[in-house]
């Protein structure tokens, strides 16, 4: 069944992107490989921040430290942003954030439903992750410090669509809602979302972007673990600093922060 406004083409996605911060460079290419490198290949030639790539299929899609990101044709959306940030490379883990806000306050706002955030790049529904972010930093000869952020919504998949070893895990925004999604409107309230919080971003306003993430936090007050290469660290959440650093109470009642882990709920 054909959903009015689910046909990715570069016109209609220049037709939704918002403009009113960012003056948006769009591209669209129906196959690729992976639109960070496509992103990435473009800011080369371009030098400039405000790319946009987006493709309605990716054949070799990738999450943090490189694993597979696997989307059927047609189900999802897939994008990613070239910025600018403009600030020390050190506050750049919250850009990661600010986008996983703007994920859960679209999709709350515009279909209804109740998402949440797991630290540090994931967005959840009803336990399962329905989002994932990837940031990767460039430099330009001159040195100035450019962000790609790439973007993997799942949103019209089927259950069958996700391979058995994490299809217990993984759910789809038309699962969730069960009805198909047009993607087009979906994508302008992420993006207006995101310019909203961006604006934050780059006025330095880290605490307000941590605070409005603390309220989709799907960890704040549970116990986890915190795996880092061989290293895994479990205990309590109890805080998010305005660095983005998670806050554990360790299970050997000492706290400690960290700033890239990978979060295992339990």
């Amino acid at each position: 069944m054909k959903v009015k406004g689910n046909r990715l083409s570069l016109k209609a996605i220049k037709g939704v992107l918002p403009c009113e911060l960012i003056r948006w460079e769009a591209h669209y290419i129906p196959e690729a490989e992976s639109t960070q490198d496509v992103a990435a290949e473009i800011f080369q030639k371009r030098l400039k921040p405000g790319i946009f790539v987006a493709t309605n299929y990716q054949t070799r899609g990738r999450g943090r430290e490189s694993r597979a990101w696997l989307s059927p044709r047609g189900d999802s959306l897939l994008f990613s942003l070239v910025l600018f940030p403009g600030n020390a490379p050190s506050h750049l883990r919250l850009l990661t954030m600010t986008m996983a806000l703007s994920l859960c306050e679209a999709v709350r706002s515009h279909l209804g439903l109740k998402p949440e955030v797991k630290w540090p790049n994931d967005v959840l529904i009803n336990g399962k992750k329905v989002c994932g972010i990837l940031t990767e930093m460039m430099k330009t000869q001159e040195g100035e410090q450019a962000v790609i952020m790439g973007v993997g919504l799942n949103v019209n998949q089927n259950a069958s669509a996700f391979p058995a070893e994490i299809r217990n895990s993984a759910t789809s925004l038309s699962l969730e809602k069960s009805l198909k999604i047009p993607r087009l409107p979906l994508l302008a309230a992420i993006m207006k979302a995101f310019e909203d919080h961006y604006f934050l971003y780059q006025r330095g306003l880290f605490p307000e972007i941590i605070r409005k993430w603390k309220n989709y936090s799907s960890i704040l007050g549970r116990h986890v673990t915190l795996r880092s290469g061989k290293r895994e660290i479990q205990g309590v959440v109890i805080d998010l600093e305005d660095s983005g650093a998670l806050v554990l109470r360790l299970d050997t009642g000492k706290t400690e922060s960290f700033l890239s882990c990978d979060c295992l709920l339990e």
